[in-house]
């Protein structure tokens, strides 16, 4: 059965085991680590993570560099329902493709980013949201490469269980290195999300093209985004 090896897994990280090793642990990617593992022995081996705090944004995702390559290429996060859909529900809301003809708001071009991760085997998840106030948001997508069924008996066993443990690293997984945006990469990230081209922000601020390339260079690095069009969903998300 192919819930075996994840039963297998569980055995290996305990909830008191994870608490214990993110007790003391400060670096995100350590935590990343420990996180992923210990989700992965729950059935959650497909799982993304997005923090806004303070302007500041940090993606991780285990969908691996195929799918991330795929996401940029195809200029996905323009139409991505985690942030849009999720991260502003009250509750958890279902996830991957296999609970898709349940979300019947969903247009063409977001269930094209389902199907993307489908491809490599996120079939089924729901969202836990850990933050939301007035500094920004921070949630997770918990996918499984499991069917929807076993996904949730899971969920009805374990999630008040993995929404506690994940509470634990609210605010934990943003990398402190990461700085806000300056007034200037802020005025070309409001002149690229009205539409405008290099060239025309260029004209409009009076710079160089070359420029303004730089800044949205350094506000693409800033926001943890792979493109141009990711990093304008994710200033769009902070405000």
């Amino acid at each position: 059965m192919e819930s075996h090896r994840f039963l297998v897994f569980h055995r290996l990280m305990r909830t008191e085991d994870f608490l214990d090793r993110i007790a003391t642990q400060t670096d995100p990617d350590l935590l990343w680590s420990v996180a992923t593992d210990w989700l992965s022995a729950r059935g959650f081996d497909k799982v993304l993570h997005l923090s806004i705090a303070n302007g500041h944004v940090t993606t991780r995702t285990t969908l691996g560099a195929a799918f991330e390559r795929h996401y940029r290429d195809e200029g996905l996060a323009r139409h991505d329902p985690f942030p849009k859909y999720c991260l502003a529900a009250t509750g958890s809301v279902s996830t991957g493709i296999d609970y898709m003809r349940d979300h019947h708001y969903l247009v063409p071009d977001e269930r094209k980013v389902i199907w993307a991760a489908a491809d490599v085997e996120f079939r089924a998840g729901f969202s836990l949201v850990v933050r939301r106030d007035s500094l920004g948001c921070e949630g997770w997508n918990l996918g499984s490469s499991l069917n929807r069924v076993e996904v949730d008996r899971i969920r009805q066993d374990k999630s008040v269980e993995l929404r506690l443990a994940l509470m634990a690293l609210r605010g934990r997984l943003q990398n402190a290195a990461t700085a806000r945006l300056t007034k200037r990469e802020r005025q070309v990230m409001d002149l690229l999300a009205e539409g405008l081209r290099t060239k025309a922000i260029a004209g409009e601020l009076g710079i160089a093209e070359v420029t303004v390339e730089l800044h949205m260079k350094n506000a693409r690095t800033k926001l943890g985004a792979l493109t141009r069009d990711q990093a304008l969903m994710l200033y769009r998300i902070t405000g």
